[in-house]
């Protein structure tokens, strides 16, 4: 009965392993503490490569991005305006918001 229970100590003890290596294999473990919360939460974000690049309107940014973060007005849901600066949700650069005046026919 004694060789039994070390046999079956041993088989789950060797499972248990295998179960976490494989978790640390598939999955990134990361720790933070209290502080390291409340710094990030704190902390201002900066776009290192932000532009302004206003003045032409455009519909894509020079990162390549055509997402932007545009300030708009909503009246019986649809869009009523919409202001013409906009910010790239890529880069942060600033730019012109395009309106259908400023399409160019072909």
């Amino acid at each position: 009965m004694k060789w039994l229970n070390r046999l079956s100590f041993i088989l789950t003890a060797l499972i248990g392993v295998g179960v976490v290596r494989d978790f640390f294999a598939k999955y990134e473990v990361l720790v933070f503490n209290k502080n390291d919360v409340d710094e990030a939460r704190n902390e201002t974000e900066t776009q290192e490569h932000a532009m302004d690049l206003r003045g032409s309107p455009s519909h894509e940014c020079v990162c390549g991005s055509n997402q932007f973060y545009v300030r708009a007005v909503f009246h019986d849901y649809e869009i009523a305006q919409y202001f013409l600066d906009m910010q790239c949700a890529n880069c942060g650069s600033l730019l012109t918001a395009p309106t259908p005046v400023d399409r160019t026919t072909e």
